[in-house]
């Protein structure tokens, strides 16, 4: 044991608890909810995630949604959330061992889906990589420190067998060292290695909270607020300081303890800033359904969720089919009330790709539609992915998949369609086949789910026409 100015204090407040656990029902489901509400939004909240406290409750104990929210921020909060009752459900079941499958598990718990990241590269340019999920970093990562200093992490090859030693490590020093130092030390060697791609600081300080809870600790709470000196005690470990982040752990953890006992009491559990999170929750709760009609902002952010989400995952889904066709074409058009028209299209057969993702973007900037008038003023976008001279038809055959966007003060529709036409007939049309169709307030968005639908819809629609165009 690391002899510190904290130890004794975690200590007799860890006695003091033990006298009066169990809890009283009520008082442990507030704990539970203080605590469960604390670690999914800080954790996230660290890395990024753009939910509010009032957000990530509304979404967490209510299972909604508002303002303008990322789709990948809703499901990252989720997943997060079922992460951590992971930890919890394994904490409880002594028998089972920490292993690094579960540590890959968690990874990819929390990741949801492999995506592409931004990325600079040895030169320092920057690039794109694709961010494997549930697997061990692929390419080496680094991070720059507040002096400038570029930090490298493990290397590629180095990092299966030093996970190997960190989990022989735990094991070893499981049985005599302090479980709040012993967790402290984890979660330090595991971001020294940064095993993975992405999401190594969250998976840290949930394995950091498993050892915790499996030694009858309640969860440790680093707050985002705290970032500071949460990045400082890590850097000062760096040095061969471990102490530093000893340390932090430690008064971390005293916070939990005197929460934990202030609950086992029956006193509040409202700390200064709780009254302005209910205030903020109050009025996601009772005022979003009157304010978030269409406006700049809605309209801003609601085209970038669908470009995003769910454009780029159906233009991806299309590339795969590439090899049956000659020629491709993408265009997107936004009509505007006052008869405005812009029309970007991009041709480069299946090169488009290449830079289709931020399409939308450039050209709302470009043509500057960025202004508040303009964006107001958006009443229909049409997206059009359409590829021609099927290699395995007789015919000559033009597809296109439309995604059509019509947007009224109140509400949005979106609808996805299938269109064939037939060029020696002058681009007759031959058939229309609806895939999706939804209508919505600005506060909905396309859920992961109907995106993986709308996916399998599209490919056995042109899996069905290869096979007839013989």
């Amino acid at each position: 044991m690391y002899p510190t100015d904290f130890i004794e204090r975690i200590n007799s407040l860890k006695k003091e608890l033990e006298t009066k656990t169990p809890l009283r029902i009520e008082d442990e489901k507030r704990l539970k909810k203080k605590l469960r509400l604390e670690f999914n939004y800080n954790s996230n909240h660290l890395e990024g995630n753009t939910l509010t406290y009032g957000q990530t409750e509304l979404l967490l104990l209510h299972d909604k949604s508002t303002g303008d929210v990322k789709l990948s921020d809703i499901e990252e909060m989720k997943a997060h959330d079922v992460a951590l009752s992971q930890i919890e459900e394994m904490a409880r079941e002594n028998e089972r061992p920490l292993t690094e499958s579960f540590i890959c598990e968690l990874n990819k718990l929390i990741l949801v889906r492999p995506f592409w990241k931004e990325a600079t590269d040895f030169n320092g340019n920057t690039t794109r990589k694709k961010i494997e999920i549930g697997k061990y970093k692929s390419t080496p990562n680094s991070v720059r420190l507040r002096n400038g200093e570029i930090h490298e992490y493990a290397s590629v090859e180095a990092t299966p067998a030093m996970m190997t030693d960190l989990i022989d490590w735990y094991r070893e020093n499981e049985p005599s060292m302090h479980p709040v130092q012993l967790a402290a030390l984890f979660h330090y060697k595991f971001v020294c290695i940064h095993p993975f791609d992405d999401g190594n600081g969250r998976v840290s300080r949930l394995i950091m909270n498993y050892i915790l809870l499996k030694n009858n600790y309640p969860p440790i709470i680093i707050k985002s607020a705290d970032k500071e000196n949460y990045l400082t005690s890590l850097q000062k470990a760096d040095t061969g300081k471990q102490l530093a982040i000893i340390e932090y752990v430690e008064q971390q953890a005293i916070w939990s303890l005197e929460l934990s006992l202030k609950a086992a009491n029956g006193e509040d559990l409202e700390e200064k800033g709780d009254i302005d999170k209910e205030i903020e929750l109050l009025k996601r709760e009772k005022l979003s359904k009157t304010t978030n009609f269409k406006s700049k902002n809605t309209v801003y952010d609601l085209i970038n969720h669908l470009h995003d989400d769910l454009w780029n995952s159906i233009s991806l889904q299309l590339l795969k089919f590439k090899d049956f066709y000659e020629k491709a074409n993408n265009e997107i058009i936004l009509n505007h009330e006052l008869d405005q028209k812009l029309s970007l299209t991009i041709r480069d057969n299946f090169n488009l790709f290449k830079i289709l993702a931020p399409a939308i973007k450039i050209a709302i900037k470009d043509n500057h539609l960025d202004s508040t008038d303009n964006f107001y003023d958006i009443k229909n976008l049409l997206w059009i992915w359409s590829y021609s001279s099927n290699k395995t038809a007789t015919k000559d055959i033009e597809e296109t998949i439309e995604m059509n966007l019509q947007l009224e003060f109140k509400f949005y529709e979106i609808s996805l369609v299938n269109n064939k036409y037939e060029l020696e007939r002058n681009g007759s049309l031959i058939s229309t086949t609806i895939i999706y169709q939804s209508k919505n307030d600005y506060d909905t968005r396309i859920t992961s789910e109907s995106i993986n639908n709308i996916l399998k819809s599209i490919s056995k629609q042109l899996i069905k026409q290869i096979k007839e165009e013989e």
